[in-house]
């Protein structure tokens, strides 16, 4: 019988060679981005992908340790920041949607991207500066998500 790591090893394997043999899409400037997805091997597809775009990613698996890795960009003066957060709404203990409420009533307003297939849940998001994400998304429809996170405004914090 298989264990489910090896099966993970085989998945990740093979997804290397499929990411190394899609095109790179519209080269945009390098970001540091904080990618959270509960989803292992969706999470490393996604980091795959935007590395092999140049970007620099750093994962979490949950939003307490989005949240953990985000304040010590904001407490550490000598800590990197991130130009850019890639959040998956479901997560097992805070919701997406609420990271993007917190870090908004802080006025922080590092750009944004949930995904979701809610459509209650995308509009919130929306109205709080977010790029929204459908499920299920495409390599181009990440991309494009990415360049439109650049020109959101972030609404004022009343």
């Amino acid at each position: 019988m298989n264990h489910p790591d090896s099966a993970l090893a085989l998945a990740l394997k093979s997804s290397r060679a499929a990411v190394d043999k899609v095109s790179l899409g519209p080269r945009t400037e390098p970001l540091r981005i904080a990618l959270t997805e509960d989803n292992r091997v969706r999470r490393r597809l996604l980091t795959l992908v935007l590395m092999r775009d140049g970007h620099e990613v750093i994962e979490t698996r949950d939003a307490v340790e989005l949240l953990d890795l985000l304040a010590a960009g904001y407490v550490d003066a000598g800590a990197p920041s991130f130009d850019l957060v890639i959040c998956e709404q479901g997560l097992p203990d805070v919701a997406g949607l609420s990271v993007l409420a917190g870090l908004r009533a802080r006025d922080r307003k590092t750009p944004f991207i949930l995904i979701t297939g809610d459509e209650q849940v995308q509009t919130r998001a929306r109205r709080l500066g977010a790029v929204v994400l459908d499920h299920p998304f495409t390599l181009a429809g990440i991309r494009r998500a990415i360049r439109q996170s650049r020109d959101v405004p972030v609404p004022a914090n009343d």
